[in-house]
């Protein structure tokens, strides 16, 4: 049986997107976004002299809004060009090259080629096809989900890796100074407490052009326990979160079970 990919399906859709990849009402964006006003997602520049102000301004994007923009970073311009060129060449590979770098079915792994990522509710579909692998630590990379085509691909990813580590050091340090911790300490224990807000991400599909995207998640070990950081726990801020391995707590995201 040829497996669903949602690419071969917008290939070949003249009209409506089938109802089975149509999100119901009430996650439609003309329900769900806010009306009447302009909202502007905080962007700040990586590059401005004045430290203070920028860890200023993190903290205040992650506690009121959960995603900020960052410019002016140290990644080359023209390494994102390549990374997001050797990108699109993959997804513009024949299914059956594709189809080499499949996930495991039976596997908890997000890493490979699919189109399933979350648990389906009310039978509804993700349209979306991805390609997941690790980047770091060397020790957990592996290179059969690393596409052979294009032949510059792991040559692109590596190096993106590389300059992605310095921007990742950075956020971590201004997230953790920003809850008056040290420099390195939220990185070690990865969760605020609830001061910093997560967002719902979601996008909206475009029938007139494909969109594409490249994520970095940057997650613990699977059998690291996660828990608030002991130094922003006190009797009138008790713990919200339970302590719990992290892969236990992807599980329970990507499957929509309450944590």
């Amino acid at each position: 049986m040829e497996t669903l990919r949602v690419q071969n399906v917008a290939s070949h859709v003249n009209g409506a997107i089938p109802a089975m990849f149509v999100r119901s009402e009430t996650e439609q964006p003309g329900i769900t976004t806010v009306q009447g006003s302009t909202l502007q997602v905080p962007i700040i520049d990586f590059s401005n002299p004045n430290e203070e102000k920028v860890l200023k301004e993190i903290m205040e994007a992650s506690c009121e809004w959960g995603m900020f923009q960052i410019v002016n970073h140290d990644i080359p311009s023209e390494l994102i060009r390549k990374y997001q060129a050797v990108g699109k060449e993959f997804f513009e590979l024949s299914q059956e090259e594709k189809e080499k770098y499949a996930k495991d079915p039976n596997s908890q792994s997000l890493e490979g080629y699919g189109t399933k990522l979350q648990k389906e509710l009310d039978g509804k579909k993700g349209w979306v096809d991805h390609l997941f692998h690790k980047l770091w630590p060397l020790s957990d990379i592996n290179y059969r989900f690393w596409p052979e085509k294009p032949h510059s691909y792991r040559e692109v990813t590596e190096e993106y890796a590389k300059y992605l580590h310095g921007v990742v050091d950075q956020l971590f340090r201004a997230l953790s100074l920003g809850l008056g911790l040290e420099g390195h300490e939220l990185r070690e224990t990865v969760i605020s407490n609830g001061k910093y807000k997560p967002v719902w991400h979601r996008t909206t599909v475009s029938k007139n052009e494909t969109r594409m995207s490249w994520p970095v998640f940057i997650e613990p070990q699977p059998e690291q326990e996660v828990e608030p950081h002991p130094k922003l726990i006190n009797k009138d801020n008790p713990p919200k979160f339970k302590p719990k391995k992290f892969k236990d707590y992807a599980y329970c995201k990507l499957n929509k079970i309450p944590q």
